[in-house]
């Protein structure tokens, strides 16, 4: 064992931007251009332990507790069922917990009246997140999970896209970076025109543009047919029909920042150069080796082989000890092994050699 020094660990933080794209098309939903994430996940839903993904429907883990006098429960049993239970008796949940993109439209002035503080707070970005643009407009509420963007939503990463018939009719984006969103492709009479704004932090969308976006482009775009509209994007809420030529598409950026931790392994001349492993002893030659929790002790008639090569038919060079390096462990204070890192292929060591194995992990 080799204990780090002061300069071979240090940690810093990475920050990415993984791509979303979500379709909505005949009433279902693709996330990121797959129909479905895993067993007993619903088209357009990400599982959030990736828990039952790839199990069949009658062998399926659940999260379990015993009705006790603390009163623990799941969020999902209602006061009834818990009520109902007896002491003791064990009370089930279900996996996967998986979420989705939801659509409320109209949005309701409960949902708009709890967001007021919110808009009101990022007018000094644009004044496009007045409460006052919402209060008595019909508005369409796009509600994205975190799970899909991680701290927040990049800004300007923002795209809302039409298509019918696989062509695009209609397109808008948050180009200012600042939340509001601008028609970019479609109506000339609504290019450049504020459609909704972006709540980065909040993962909700708000679209307020109520007037046609393409012409010709009829379809089921919400209950009944007609012309597509801003306030009609997102998630089909209808209860019949569905758009059969139409399609919405979100994109986005998430963001992520990951800590990681590298160490800098280092293997000095003459370090590392003996080895506990059988391999290590001429085969046939070891006496019998003695270990236990805390030592290990080879038999003192054992013979190391010697691995440098010839350049003689049925030569044999001088000895060196030479290792050959597969693994690095990685310890706590107290030696328990925490991580193991593999080379791709072995690293031959002598006792002139020296190397540093950068290791990073992700936190």
């Amino acid at each position: 064992m080799k204990k780090f020094s002061e300069n071979q660990v240090f940690t810093n933080f990475l920050k990415t931007h993984p791509r979303v794209r979500v379709d909505f098309h005949s009433g279902n939903a693709f996330y990121n251009e797959n129909v479905k994430q895993g067993n007993n996940v619903d088209s357009g839903s990400v599982s959030l332990y990736q828990i039952n993904v790839d199990r069949d429907s009658g062998n399926l883990v659940f999260p379990f507790i015993n009705k006790d006098a603390a009163g623990n429960s799941f969020t999902v049993t209602t006061n009834a069922a818990y009520s109902a239970a007896n002491p003791g008796e064990t009370i089930n949940g279900t996996y996967p917990l998986t979420s989705s993109i939801t659509r409320q439209y109209e949005m309701s002035d409960t949902n708009k009246r709890a967001l007021k503080n919110t808009l009101n707070h990022y007018t000094n970005l644009s004044p496009a997140y007045n409460y006052s643009n919402y209060e008595l407009t019909g508005t369409n509420l796009i509600s994205i999970p975190s799970i899909f963007y991680g701290e927040t939503i990049k800004k300007g990463s923002v795209k809302l896209s039409c298509f019918y018939t696989g062509t695009l009719v209609a397109q808008a984006k948050d180009q200012g970076s600042n939340g509001a969103l601008i028609q970019t492709f479609g109506t000339a009479s609504l290019s450049g025109t504020i459609i909704g704004t972006v709540l980065y932090n909040e993962g909700f969308l708000l679209l307020t543009s109520s007037l046609p976006i393409a012409t010709g482009a009829l379809d089921f775009w919400d209950a009944s047919s007609g012309q597509p509209k801003w306030t009609f994007f997102g998630p089909f809420t209808g209860s019949s029909n569905a758009p059969d030529s139409g399609s919405w598409v979100l994109e986005f950026e998430g963001t992520n920042t990951v800590p990681v931790m590298t160490m800098m392994c280092e293997a000095g001349t003459n370090e590392f150069n003996f080895s506990n492993n059988p391999t290590f002893i001429t085969s046939g030659s070891a006496d019998s080796a003695v270990s236990a929790k805390d030592f290990y002790s080879q038999g003192s008639g054992s013979l190391i082989k010697n691995t440098v090569k010839s350049y003689f038919v049925s030569g044999s060079e001088q000895y060196e000890p030479v290792t050959y390096i597969s693994k690095v462990g990685i310890y706590d204070e107290d030696k328990n092994l925490i991580a193991i890192a593999k080379t791709a292929r072995p690293v031959r060591k002598r006792t002139n050699d020296s190397y540093v194995f950068k290791i990073k992990l992700d936190l």
